[in-house]
């Protein structure tokens, strides 16, 4: 019996298993941080804290190198605490190797003073038809989190022929892509939020660890449901239990244990898959790629950047 076991265990995974784990593709390192903005108050101190991926994205265990911009205005120690001395702007650097992150320091003297500026969209709504306008709400809070009246805020578009914002923070959709909108009070700049105009993302695929994958996918909304399209030119390896999911990830591991799991395919050409029908909250700019995925071995075939 045991025998019989190990050999249909082997015959899952012959398919997709000889290539390393470390053949998984690479994504690119990068550092992330709980916060990118921080206000804080003379003599106050907050703790940083960074997370490092791998170029697998994988999280690892590194020693951050962290400084100021400003240390007169804010400082910080090795193992990322901030402390404020004086009023004024700092930029917190985190790196390691040659990846590197910021946390935006603001240091007030009082509570008149504009702590942070908090954009909003209505139902959080980040995708426009082009003509279509959406109204941003700029929430501008001191020290304590309580609203400021009567401040005057600036909005910027970082490329107008995408969207642009005018003088009340009304997002008007121009031509396709993405684009980033966010307001500046008194100096200091709010978050940052991404609009897609447009009804579509598209990605062309490319096939890892010597496994084939080539064609495109496209993830467009389409009489208010999320579709995910193969083009028939489709084409990939195939091994038993070879799956289509929607990931922030490439690495297979990461893929099964959080990706959304789309369709089990044993065939090329071109196919098309309802998101809203397997996941009814799946939104536009979820997801960053279509995986192809040996579920068994967790090992990714190739996958396509929706862009």
């Amino acid at each position: 019996m045991i025998k019989t076991l190990l050999i249909l265990f082997t015959i899952v995974l012959s398919g997709c298993v000889g290539v390393d784990f470390e053949d998984d593709p690479i994504v690119g390192e990068r550092i992330e941080v709980t916060l990118s903005q921080v206000a804080l108050q003379i003599d106050q101190t907050f703790q940083a804290e960074a997370v490092f991926y791998d170029q697998y994205g994988l999280t690892k265990d590194v020693a951050f190198n962290w400084v100021s911009s400003a240390p007169a205005i804010a400082s910080v120690n090795g193992e990322g605490l901030i402390t404020a001395h004086a009023g004024g702007l700092a930029s917190i650097t985190v790196s390691f190797s040659s990846t590197q992150n910021e946390i935006s320091v603001n240091v007030v003297l009082d509570e008149n003073q504009v702590a942070s500026v908090v954009l909003s969209s209505p139902a959080n709504q980040t995708s426009l038809m082009p003509d279509e306008m959406i109204s941003l709400n700029a929430m501008v809070k001191n020290i304590n989190g309580l609203a400021l009246q009567g401040r005057q805020i600036a909005w910027f578009s970082e490329n107008a022929s995408i969207a642009s914002v005018n003088a009340q923070g009304v997002v008007t959709g121009i031509g396709l892509g993405m684009v980033d909108i966010y307001a500046m009070v008194e100096g200091l700049k709010s978050n940052t939020l991404t609009f897609t105009v447009g009804t579509g993302r598209a990605g062309v695929f490319i096939g890892t660890g010597g496994y084939k994958a080539i064609g495109t996918a496209s993830l467009s909304v389409i009489d208010n449901k999320l579709i995910l399209e193969l083009s028939s030119n489709f084409e990939t390896s195939f091994a038993l239990g070879t799956f289509i999911y929607l990931a922030n990830s490439t690495s297979g591991a990461q893929v099964r244990a959080s990706g959304l799991e789309i369709a089990l395919i044993t065939t090329n050409g071109g196919k098309t898959f309802d998101v809203s029908a397997i996941n009814p909250s799946a939104g536009l700019l979820d997801y960053k790629y279509v995986i192809i995925l040996c579920k068994p071995a967790s090992l990714t075939f190739g996958f396509a950047e929706l862009k």
